[in-house]
């Protein structure tokens, strides 16, 4: 099990949630995909190569933080 809160694409998605492009945040972009449970998570766009790892930023329904 990933307990990093990170995954490539072409995983499944094991939360919902909101997720960051790990590359393109060090990179300045911001790149913030919504996932459902289940879905593969894609290739990014904004990337040179491609493929990415996304961070989980927040699970579904769970409220932010202030």
């Amino acid at each position: 099990m990933n307990s990093s809160k990170t995954w490539k694409s072409g995983e499944p998605c094991r939360f919902a949630g909101t997720y960051r492009c790990v590359q393109c945040r060090l990179e300045g972009r911001e790149t913030i995909r919504e996932m459902t449970q289940g879905a593969i998570l894609p290739l990014c766009e904004f990337c040179p190569g491609k493929d990415a790892t996304w961070r989980l930023v927040r699970e579904a329904g769970v409220a932010a933080r202030k």
